[in-house]
């Protein structure tokens, strides 16, 4: 029985191990959903990354971005909640915030993966579900996008990106606590973060750093700024303990505390305590704010590799989680008004016992972070009563608490200055304007009621007066004396008013009269001398008439009564705390002095010293007349005076008559009838509360005794009474935003003194009711969104009201109204309108604040255009109209900008004159044709549909384009400068009759499919024009659908795309990347075409003119189409050159992006009919006469090849950068004219002249010696290249003069020799390759061959063999029992070290390319020989020579080469036999033209065997060289080796493989490569190899499953032997239990629980079924 229970045991072990293995595997490769590990996200991946979410989850998510960086990235945050589209009463706000050092970059990419995660498992997984329809969620990966472009993967230390662009440390830069009288810079970035902190209740947050493994918590410095050791601990420090516990617990590895080279205990510290960080951010959000916010650091590494994201992930997940959960405890609840179950804002909560408070949302609602306990809770807010209550917090879901405050009535003495609570209709989250006001600055008595010192209370006083017949009894200090003032007397009175109360009055005088007298105003307010925002301005004025002379009076009795009230009546205090009064008692100080007291209705000193008559002289409406023609001083100081104030509400005291008279005054026709207002409500309620509240004036019976008129209340349209032009009230209503009304207060004129007490005792109520009626109506702010700052001069307007007025300097207005309902709309120029519907009452005046957006077209035009305002116009100008334009711009402008009418077609038209086309030249060099530059050519009307919207667009353009240059806007200046800019705004000009027609029918009809484009006219046109001019790039503007076409329009060889295709899409992205609609598939709903295509992809085309400009000019010719609508109402024209003008712009910029130069000779001459082609293109392009050419190009390096005739080609390099022009410097050499034969001594001195004259690239030595003790001489060009050594480079082999009888081979390549030293640094390709490339050039093989060979006729082999008779070509043997040749030995030597990548020998005797065929070669293998071969087959077909009837005489050995498959099998070169023809010695004409055919192609060689697969390889931790690597490359036959180096360059031709790299020791690396096709088709890579992790000496996986299978195999054994061991010991079945048996005692004890023994007290039991059924039951207690 042991050997039973050791096996149970064994068979558990194995089970358990099983298991675990399992369960470790799956752990280690589970992944969440489809989150990508493998890399960091980049801006533009991060950017292109957040929209994909948005869009696939448009539901639950929504980007929100916060601000920019310093180099205008968005800094974006992701909303994720159930409800997007609103703000849920009672779910609290939480954000994430990371990267905010650039450097530290994990958190980054971890919230990119908790993004991920939160928004693919929603409604799949149910703590995500629960979070995200909860909390309204808010991740901000990157704080810092400018820092993180300059930070490095794996540079885990350093500072390189932890700053912004600027340098500054952004958790350096938040305004500090401790430090408030420091002076800090505050970044884009820090101020956008301020912003939406203050801007957004958010309730807990946390920010992500990196640097080491820690959650840290406020405050982050303290009062001393120690450096480290300060615990500074925040009112809340148990919370935020609590909060740092929550991330380090759940982090996987955080808790321990001991992590790079720190300690903390359980992973959390208090940051000061840590080191003193002052102007962070989680201080910031604790003191400013709602928010709870900790920093927590993720890992050591600031920037780990890759590599390391998924482990950190791992490491994160649950903490990311358990922290956000976080924000749904402690005390929750609402804050709502008792009486109306409002919630209330910014209600304050307080905690006992901590100083910091809260404020509530939006709803009222509240969320108080706090720690397990017991709390006394206070909210409180302006205007309640504050209500206390406890509560029990527990560690569970926050606890429910709501609080409902009563409304108190406070008191004067109560009320607070600050924070007080507005009753307002508001647009905006923050209304600026407040309804209570200070104490008064004096004492006060016992009179003043207890009552609150609001604008509601002085309306209360106001609503109180204003009728006659029930006027609530008011007491007043009256004033005490009642007398006329003169001038003097007045002017004192004033003087000493304004001594005796310099609190609230200021005395100014705002100009002089005729005769020298001051114009005096007294200003009564509580704080004089300046505007308040939000407080309203009122004037009255009497005295116009010098001799009506009761206003003036009455006006020093208010501004007596005002004053002395002041603190001691409650009524006529708050009146002076919530306006700011003007009064001039006299406009017309110098006619009083002339008037008579006692005069009734008479007309001494009415009119000023002039005789005018001042209530005639203002500027009028209607009319002109010789009283208004010239305005008096009086009046111009009135009119300076009204347009300074922003004054809402006036009267204008007159006399003679009692009524309250209303604009307006007069009318067109000069007759008396009514002539009504846009107002005219406004004006009746005006009126009559002054009516009203007079104790006669309401009667409407003024002078009974002087005539019968009659005025129903009181009050009468001024025109309607009598018409009077030039009247003031008219002026003030239509010129500013002041209310002015006409009050005459009684028949006589000028009454006598004693008269005085009774006209003050029936006007004093109604001119304070009057007063008052500023308060009514609509009032508030219109404010920019972004700064949050007043908008001034922003237009106010009512709907169904022609009447506007504008905001004051504060934004501030007031709207006077009648009761109603009204839409009030707030405009400025610039923004976009915002309209708000309101009603209003006869109380205080509804407050209505409008937060306005920037209008996209004004401040486009501002930022972009240089408010052009003739580029904004909705209009269409005719051809004639711009054309008479242009011209007056080109001759203001006449050093930048040229026009040039066309030559005239009459069959365009069948008008009689033919309409003009015309062109502007734009350039800041007019004069010369500069073919080194591109010459732009923007045509605009060119298709058949007649369409003006390119005509309209490019004028614009060239609006713009001149402004620019005039303001030295630096993009444009660089137009100027480098581009000759041609623009035809109308090509296809319609006729007049078109014109006509057009005008009045505007189409959004789309062209079809098939284009309505390129009209014949258009076409012959620009046919003649490039016959004399070259344009480079032509972009046609045009209208009837979005999208951007280019050639080929006409398949050729069943091909859309050109040569130049990637030319022509760098010009047409430059153009559709700026305009994003022409990429939307839907943007034209009835147009089909979208994006950029090829005309050829159209089925049906009407024209070819793009292919033919492309063919025949090599002009680069595009067209773009840029309106749905073939002709747009001219509303969509302003819109249309927003989204144009920068696409139009970058296009040209485009054209600058390319080669430009000069072809000269030696001597500096130009060089003509040159030939220019570009990389691989085969089309040719022909420079000008002068040698200049300019070739648009994509960016990147580009080869030009240059040729001419009698010229040697030269190919030139160019790296283009973008938008600009790489100059390069063309000079040809002419073509070798004679060549001759040297004998072996001339040619060993020709090389060395070689090796002499380009010391330092060539050099002379020798391989070894012959038999007969001649040099076989190499010579190697190598230009020296830094940290670069030769092993590094690309070998390549020519060798000739295998058969000394052989000429031609051996002078060919000392010609190489030449050119390639002669070509070094002027032909920038080679001379490129060179520094890349090593050269060995072995001209003769067999010098002791050559040396006796005959040179008398063309098959003579005489020479051919060594000295000791050996054919060279045939002894390359690798057999030991073969005898290798001393010449063919040194070679091999050399090849076998050296390891060339191409061998190429030069032969003759035959004509042809000959590569090791008779070598089994796959067919990969056979592409790479094909292609070389293929760059000599076309020039050897061209060759001519004496000797073909002698061709192939020689036997196999022409057609046989050991050389070659020596090369190709034991050094995997690339092996080619030339053979240039069948004389082995033609004379020196057919040399020289051998060496003109082969130059090309050799030369090739050089660049061509550059391609293919370079490397190095490393190993990946230590990065060592792996100089034991291996490359095997599929379908090839042979292994390749690295060098010493570990360095490797393998030639393959363009195209797609599979590359597998081997080491021993480590993981095989495979990888697919792409050679790209182009004259640098390389494709270079640093491997890394990883070494394979072994335990005794077997990978893991292999470990693991021998391990397994040796103990399920023991298992199997053990099971056996135990199962034979029992069935010997059973019976038939059942056996008597032996309780004596050491092995039952092993069992009993096995099974020692009670069920157990009970069972085992029977006497028999089956083998078969109960060790089974206890086995079992085993199992079941274990897994418990």
């Amino acid at each position: 029985m042991g050997g039973l229970v050791m096996g149970r045991k064994l068979f558990h072990f194995v089970i358990q191990f099983v298991i675990f293995t399992s369960f470790y595997n799956l752990e280690a490769s589970h992944t969440d959903g489809s989150i990508d590990f493998s890399h960091y996200h980049q801006y533009e991946d991060l950017s292109k990354f957040l929209r994909d979410m948005e869009t696939k989850y448009p539901k639950i998510s929504r980007l929100h971005t916060i601000g920019k960086s310093v180099k205008k990235r968005d800094l974006v945050a992701i909303q994720i909640t159930d409800n997007v589209e609103g703000v849920e009463p009672g779910e609290p706000m939480f954000k994430y915030v990371g990267n905010m050092h650039g450097n530290e970059a994990v958190g980054r990419e971890i919230l990119i993966y908790l993004i991920q995660y939160l928004l693919e498992n929603y409604e799949k997984d149910d703590r995500v579900t629960a979070l995200v329809k909860n909390t309204n969620i808010y991740i901000m990966p990157t704080m810092n996008p400018d820092g993180f472009e300059n930070a490095k993967e794996g540079q885990c230390t350093g500072e390189v990106g932890r700053g912004n662009e600027n340098k500054v440390d952004l958790n350096r830069n938040f305004p500090d606590q401790f430090d408030v009288k420091d002076k800090i810079n505050i970044q884009p970035e820090t101020k956008a973060l301020m912003d939406w902190i203050e801007g957004q209740k958010f309730v807990l947050s946390a920010n992500l750093h990196g640097g080491s493994v820690v959650a840290s918590y406020p405050f982050d410095d303290s009062a001393k700024h120690r450096v480290a050791g300060e615990y500074s601990a925040a009112p809340d420090d148990a919370v935020f303990k609590q909060l740092a516990h929550v991330y380090a617990n759940y982090h996987k590895t955080m808790k321990s505390g001991v992590h790079c080279g720190d300690h903390f205990p359980d992973g959390i510290t208090n940051g000061a305590h840590w080191y003193d960080v002052p102007g962070g951010m989680e201080d910031y959000n604790y003191l400013h704010s709602n928010c709870m916010e900790i920093t927590i650091e993720l890992s050591c590494c600031k920037y780990p590799k890759a590599s390391q994201l998924k482990q950190e992930w791992y490491n994160n997940k649950e903490a990311l989680l358990a922290f956000m959960e976080e924000v749904h405890k402690g005390v929750k609840g609402f804050v709502q008004d008792a009486k109306t179950n409002n919630g209330i804002k910014n209600a304050v909560i307080m905690v006992e016992g901590i100083s910091h408070n809260i404020s509530s949302s939006f709803f009222g609602d509240y969320w108080r972070l706090l720690v397990p306990g017991t709390y006394k809770i206070t909210a409180l807010a302006e205007g309640f009563q504050p209500q206390t209550q406890s509560v029990t917090v527990t560690a569970g879901p926050a606890t429910n608490l709501s609080f409902r405050l009563v409304r108190r009535e406070a008191t004067v003495d109560s009320v607070p200055v600050a924070g007080s609570v507005q009753t307002t209709l508001t647009a905006s989250t923050n209304g600026p304007l407040s309804t209570t006001q200070p104490t008064p600055p004096t004492s006060h008595d016992n009179s003043i009621p207890e009552e609150p010192n609001t604008l509601e209370t002085l309306l209360q006083h106001i609503n109180k007066i204003k009728d006659y017949s029930h006027r609530e009894k008011v007491n007043f200090i009256e004033p005490k004396e009642f007398r006329h003032h003169n001038y003097e007397d007045m002017e004192k009175f004033l003087k000493n008013i304004s001594q005796m109360y310099p609190d609230i009055t200021k005395l100014y005088s705002i100009g002089i009269s005729v005769q020298g007298r001051h114009l005096w105003v007294l200003e009564i307010t509580d704080h004089p001398g300046k505007h308040e925002p939000g407080e309203p301005e009122f004037k009255y004025i009497g005295n116009m008439h010098g001799n009506e002379v009761v206003g003036r009076e009455i006006l020093i009795n208010l501004i007596q009564l005002l004053c002395e009230n002041y603190n001691k009546n409650h009524f006529l205090s708050l009146m002076v705390n919530f306006t700011r009064i003007h009064i001039m008692p006299t406009m017309n100080p110098d006619g009083y002095e002339i008037a008579k007291e006692g005069d009734v209705q008479g007309v001494v000193g009415r009119s000023n010293a002039h005789g005018i008559d001042l209530n005639r002289n203002f500027p009028d409406q209607y009319q002109t007349t010789q009283i208004n023609a010239h305005q008096e001083p009086e009046t111009v100081a009135v009119m300076t005076w009204v347009q300074k104030y922003p004054f809402v509400l006036s009267a204008n005291l007159h006399g003679g008559s009692l009524l309250a008279n209303f604009p307006f005054d007069d009318t067109r026709s000069g007759y008396s009838v009514y002539s009504k207002s846009p107002d005219d409500a406004v004006f009746k309620v005006i009126s009559e509360a002054y009516s009203l509240a007079h104790s006669t004036m309401h009667q409407g019976h003024p002078c009974p005794k002087i005539d019968n008129e009659y005025f129903k209340d009181g009050i009468t349209n001024g025109a309607k009474w009598y018409s009077v032009s030039g009247g003031m009230q008219d002026w003030n209503y239509l010129h500013t935003n002041c209310f002015e009304i006409t009050i005459e207060l009684g028949c006589t004129k000028y009454p006598l003194a004693k008269d005085l007490p009774s006209y003050w005792a029936a006007n004093k109520f109604a001119l304070l009711e009057f007063m008052g009626q500023v308060h009514k109506g609509v009032r508030g702010f219109v404010l920019d969104t972004h700064p949050d700052s007043p908008l001034v001069n922003a237009a106010i307007s009512v709907e169904g009201i022609d009447h506007q007025i504008h905001t004051a300097s504060d934004g501030d207005y007031w709207r006077l109204l009648a009761t109603g309902d009204y839409k009030i709309t707030a405009s400025h120029e610039g923004y976009t309108s915002q309209t708000i519907q309101v009603h209003v009452t006869s109380d205080v005046a509804v407050e209505v604040n409008f937060t306005l957006t920037r209008n996209e077209l004004d401040q486009w035009s501002q930022n972009q255009d240089f408010q052009i305002r003739e580029n904004m116009k909705s209009l269409y100008k005719n051809n004639s109209d711009l054309l008479f334009e242009m011209k007056d711009l080109a001759g203001r402008y006449s050093e930048i900008m040229e026009v040039t009418e066309l030559p005239k077609n009459v069959k365009r038209s069948t008008s009689l004159i033919p309409p003009t086309v015309y062109m502007v030249h734009l350039s800041s060099n007019l004069s010369k044709h500069e073919y080194d530059k591109p010459h732009v050519l923007l045509i605009g009307g060119f298709s058949d549909g007649k369409s003006p919207v390119g005509a309209q667009i490019l004028t614009r353009f060239i609006r713009h384009q001149v402004r620019g240059y005039e303001v030295k806007d630096k993009e444009i200046i660089k137009i100027f400068e480098n581009v000759h800019l041609h623009i035809i705004p109308y090509m296809n000009v319609p006729s007049s009759n078109d014109t006509m027609k057009l005008l009045k029918n505007y189409s959004c009809d789309p062209y079809p499919n098939k284009l309505m484009f390129a009209s014949s006219d258009s076409e012959n046109l620009l046919q003649q024009l490039k016959e004399k001019h070259k344009f480079n790039v032509i972009l046609t503007v045009d209208s009837g659908g979005l999208f951007v076409m280019i050639p080929w329009q006409r398949l050729h060889e069943g091909v859309a795309a050109t040569e130049d295709e990637e030319v022509f899409q760098s010009l047409a992205h430059a153009f559709a990347d700026k305009y994003p609609e022409i990429y939307q598939p839907d943007a034209c709903r009835s147009s089909t075409n979208h994006g950029i295509f090829h005309g050829a992809e159209l089925h049906s085309q009407t024209s070819d003119i793009l292919d033919d400009m492309y063919t025949n000019s090599h002009s680069y010719m595009i067209s773009a189409f840029v309106s749905c609508c073939r002709y747009p109402p001219p509303e969509q024209l302003p819109e249309l050159w927003m989204k144009t003008m920068e696409p139009l712009k970058q296009l040209v910029l485009r054209s600058t992006q390319g080669v430009s130069g000069q072809v000269l000779d030696g001597s500096f001459t130009v060089v003509k009919n040159v030939s220019i082609t570009l990389d691989s293109n085969h089309e040719i392009i022909t420079a000008a006469e002068d040698g200049q050419f300019y070739i648009p190009l994509t960016q990147g390096p580009h080869t030009i090849h240059f040729k001419a005739e009698g010229f040697e080609s030269q190919s030139q390099q160019a790296i283009i950068q973008k938008d600009s022009t790489s100059l390069v410097q063309v000079q040809l050499n002419s073509e070798l004219k004679e060549m001759e034969y040297h004998s072996m001594a001339a040619m060993e001195e020709l090389f060395r002249n070689v090796s002499k004259q380009c010391q330092g690239l060539a050099k002379l030595h020798s391989l070894g010696k012959t038999s007969n003790k001649n040099n076989i001489w190499m010579l190697d060009f190598e230009a020296k290249k830094e940290n670069a050594p030769t092993t590094s480079r690309t070998h390549l082999l020519f060798v000739a003069g295998f058969h000394g009888n052989e000429a031609v081979g051996p002078e060919i390549l000392v010609q190489l020799a030449y050119e390639l030293c002669e070509s070094y640094g002027f032909d920038s390709i080679l001379t490129k390759m060179l520094r890349e490339s090593v050269v060995h050039i072995l001209p003769v093989l067999n010098p002791d061959g050559a040396m006796v060979a005959s040179p008398a006729g063309c098959n003579d082999t005489t020479g051919k063999n060594n000295a000791k008779d050996a054919d060279l070509l045939l002894n390359f043997y690798t057999e030991k029992e073969k005898v290798v040749q001393t010449e063919t030995r040194v070679l091999m030597d050399w090849m076998m070290k050296v390891q060339p990548t191409l061998a190429l020998s030069l032969r003759s005797g035959y004509q042809g390319i000959i590569t090791p065929s008779y070598v089994n070669l796959n067919p990969p293998e056979k592409s790479v020989l094909d292609n070389l071969g293929r760059k000599f087959t076309n020039v050897l077909s061209e060759l001519e020579g004496a000797g073909k009837e002698e061709c192939g005489k020689g036997g196999d050995t022409f057609f046989n080469s050991s050389f070659l498959e020596y090369a190709y099998r034991h050094c995997h070169s690339v092996p080619l036999e030339i053979s240039t023809g069948c004389c082995h010695h033609p004379n020196e004409d057919q040399l020289l033209n051998i060496w003109h055919k082969l130059r090309e192609p050799l030369l090739d060689m050089v660049t061509e065997t550059n391609k293919g697969f370079s490397g190095i390889v490393k190993d990946k931790e230590s990065q060592k060289n792996m100089v034991n690597a291996t490359i095997k490359i599929e379908g090839f036959s042979w292994t390749f080796h690295v060098n010493e180096e570990a360095r490797f360059h393998i030639y393959l031709p363009p195209g797609s493989y599979q590359v597998t790299v081997s080491c021993h020791g480590y993981q095989n690396y495979k990888k697919n490569i792409v050679v790209p096709n182009g004259e640098l088709g390389r494709f270079d890579s640093v491997i890394h190899l990883q070494s394979v992790s072994t335990i005794l000496g077997l990978s893991h996986a292999a470990f693991i499953v021998i391990a397994s299978l040796v103990v399920l195999s023991l298992l199997l054994v053990c099971t056996v032997v135990i199962c034979m061991r029992a069935r010997a010991r059973k019976t038939a079945g059942f056996s008597r239990l032996n309780f004596d048996d050491d092995e039952d005692d092993d069992f009993e004890e096995y099974y020692d629980n009670g069920a157990t023994k009970k069972f085992m007290n029977k006497e028999y039991h089956d083998y078969s079924s109960d060790d089974e059924d206890m086995f079992n039951k085993k199992l079941i207690n274990n897994s418990r």
